[in-house]
């Protein structure tokens, strides 16, 4: 019997086994192949209660806030580690070693096609039906899809004892239990009510999401291409209950908005190597990719060109054993950059040995050290949203079953290779085309709060005023000796602001135009009602005793004016008496502005502080297709106007403050001739 991961028994097993039990080498063989064909046909019979579970799952699970965990699970823990673990310790050491401070309420599986993330999601919907009085939502794009992909698979992992309760092949319906399941059809209507009092419902995104019943879920499910509306419906359902979001994807249409949700804000944990992205210029290594020698993978591609007749004695895959990250000596650290058509973010593997000095190459397995080769590396897990959220790809090698070296050898085949292995194989998404600040990158441009300096430095604040909206403010900070621009405080920010609460985000993920826009408002755009004053106050409030050398507000909110029946004044005029070094900041084009930043972000001479998270939102979200009118623009426009300020001169002309002179265009007050020279301003350049 031929079996994608159970392989007939060696015969060095048969001899070992033989000697054990005191019986001929036959009769051995014969009782080790009987064990195995009873163990297949009990998977098979019952996927739900001994249904193979890669280890990967095991570390999404641990992620998760309240899995649950099975009978299976939990002897499969206490069995790998000897009894040192239980489920929930497991789960916490797990989540300590990945850099999780605790468990998560979001979490995206991504990975290649046919690797289990379906099976994942539908065994975890089960978990949790089968604990009573939960309720579970499960998406999928069209109901069609759902017949033929969720329904199917969540009967497949369906307990019996539930699946004998069918109404489908019963006369006898029960007034309290719903389940009524064809292959044909699926399950009968939109919701599943089992005798426990838990409901599953299923739900397409060719629904509006006005028209979904408004229910609160212990586990919503979105599986492939959701929009960003469902996404934060969805992820809204789940709080009243304690429930998590689940989203499972294969990135086929590139980097969308739900996808930015995650990985926007991604700090990976934990790499995989791309043994199909080799980058030292040799062959790709798929046997490497599948955990099997190069023996084993010319042995099995034969026997498959072959007719695949019998069985050639090598399993389909050997999944990465992620339960050994656990035993590992130390912490992994990401070390050196990655070539730049990588995932952002991503990174070479280092040498196996750091003594050796090669650094960025690993071994393959029975490989001589000159024989080194370098591939690149993707993300295995990442930190997403501040550690409130997790990514966890799924590879072909963690389901033997899914037959991954057919799907290899098809996407190395086509024409366009890199591109299909790169999304159908690893399941990594390409950022936007459209995205505009190209050069910006997290490990270049992003640093901690505690790494913005000090000492020997000249601190400024540019503001953004607007009507319609919440004013927006950024602080910066300029380090003299290094030449370096630091960003270190936003505002409104993600903190609490009195009276008001924590603001939210500035701008969100929109699916407008496909993906290519700016985003959409998010909650912190939407007025306070304050006035000047207000706004003055909660600038000295954040300040405190710092000092700044000077103010710019945007130039043509300045130039705005407002009558009066005693006098007209712009609105420069009026925060002049609120805010002390006031100027009227550089008005050159905004492409100008945006040509300067990429340059600073590039060279490194610009940096963000971490705690700034609905600018660094912005930065990912900006395309520049929305224009003027884009969501994301704003937070932007204050830090090319903070570039633009050419404080980079400051050390050049070594003067911090000189009398303004009437006329020029950068810093000057907008307004009668009069007004100008009623009162005379110190500016540094």
């Amino acid at each position: 019997m031929r079996d994608a991961m159970s392989q007939p028994a060696s015969d060095a097993q048969v001899a070992a086994f033989a000697q054990a039990k005191g019986t001929g080498i036959e009769d051995a063989r014969a009782a080790l192949e009987a064990m195995r064909e009873k163990q297949i046909a009990r998977r098979l019979k019952s996927p739900y209660a001994y249904g193979y579970e890669p280890p990967i799952w095991f570390v999404a699970k641990a992620l998760m806030r309240n899995p649950m965990w099975s009978g299976y699970e939990r002897e499969t823990i206490a069995r790998r580690y000897g009894g040192r673990y239980t489920a929930e310790t497991f789960a916490e050491a797990m989540r300590k070693k990945l850099g999780f401070e605790h468990a998560v309420t979001r979490i995206l599986i991504m990975g290649s096609n046919r690797s289990g993330k379906t099976d994942f999601a539908s065994k975890l919907c089960m978990q949790t039906l089968m604990a009573g009085n939960r309720f579970v939502c499960s998406g999928a794009q069209t109901l069609k899809t759902q017949k033929k992909n969720q329904m199917a698979r969540v009967w497949k992992y369906m307990p019996e004892a539930w699946k004998k309760k069918n109404v489908a092949t019963m006369k006898a319906k029960s007034a309290i239990e719903n389940i009524s399941y064809t292959e044909k059809n699926g399950f009968a209507g939109s919701r599943v009510t089992f005798g426990n009092g838990s409901k599953l419902d299923f739900v397409s995104y060719e629904q509006t999401t006005n028209s979904l019943e408004g229910v609160e879920y212990d586990l919503a499910w979105l599986d492939e291409e959701y929009g960003i509306g469902f996404y934060n419906l969805y992820t809204t359902r789940i709080t009243s209950r304690a429930g998590m979001f689940l989203g499972t994807f294969t990135p086929l249409n590139g980097y969308t908005s739900p996808i930015a949700a995650f990985l926007d804000s991604m700090e990976v944990a934990r790499y995989h190597t791309a043994y199909l992205r080799p980058i030292d210029g040799g062959a790709k290594a798929p046997w490497a990719e599948l955990g099997l020698s190069e023996d084993e993978y010319a042995r099995l591609t034969a026997w498959r060109k072959a007719g695949q007749e019998g069985d050639c004695g090598v399993c389909e895959s050997r999944p990465e054993d992620c339960f050994a990250w656990l035993e590992e000596a130390g912490e992994r650290r990401p070390e050196g950059p990655a070539r730049q058509d990588a995932w952002e973010g991503g990174q070479r593997l280092a040498g196996q040995a750091r003594q050796d000095g090669e650094d960025g190459g690993q071994r393959l397995a029975g490989q001589a050290r000159q024989d080194r080769r370098v591939f690149d590396r993707v993300p295995r897990v990442g930190r997403c949203l501040g550690g409130e959220a997790a990514a966890v790809w799924f590879y072909g090698s963690d389901n033997p079953y899914g037959l991954p070296s057919e799907l290899i050898l098809a996407k190395m085949a086509d024409e366009n290779a890199e591109a299909k292995i790169y999304a159908s194989v690893y399941g990594m998404a390409k950022k936007l085309k459209g995205r505009l600040f190209t050069t910006f990158e997290k490990t270049r441009n992003v640093v901690k709060a505690s790494e913005v300096p000090v000492e020997g430095c000249v601190d400024f604040m540019v503001m953004d005023p607007a009507a319609e909206r919440n004013w927006c403010f950024g602080w910066y900070r300029y380090h003299v000796a290094s030449g370096v621009l630091y960003k270190y405080r936003e505002w409104p920010g993600m903190y609490e602001v009195p009276g008001i609460g924590v603001p939210g985000a500035w701008a969100v993920a929109s699916d407008k135009r496909n993906g290519i826009n700016d985003g959409a408002r998010g909650e912190a755009q939407e007025s306070f009602g304050w006035g000047y004053r207000q706004y003055s106050e909660e600038v000295a409030r954040l300040e405190g005793d710092e000092e700044m050398a000077f103010r710019l507000v945007d130039s043509r909110a300045a130039a705005a004016t407002r009558t009066s029946a005693q006098r007209s004044l712009s609105l420069f005029e009026e925060l002049e008496e609120l805010f002390d070094g006031l100027m009227v900041a550089d008005g050159q084009k905004t492409e100008v502005g945006y040509s300067r930043m990429l340059d600073k972000l590039a060279a490194g001479t610009y940096r963000i502080s971490e705690e700034c998270e609905n600018t660094l939102a912005c930065y990912a979200l900006m395309t520049g297709a929305d224009g003027q009118k884009g969501a994301a623009k704003d937070m932007i426009d204050c830090d090319r106007y903070a570039i633009m300020s050419d404080i980079w001169a400051w050390e050049a002309t070594g003067v911090k403050s000189l009398p303004r002179q009437d006329g020029e265009e950068v810093g000057k007050r907008p307004g009668s001739e009069t007004a100008r020279g009623r009162r005379r301003r110190k500016i540094w350049y």
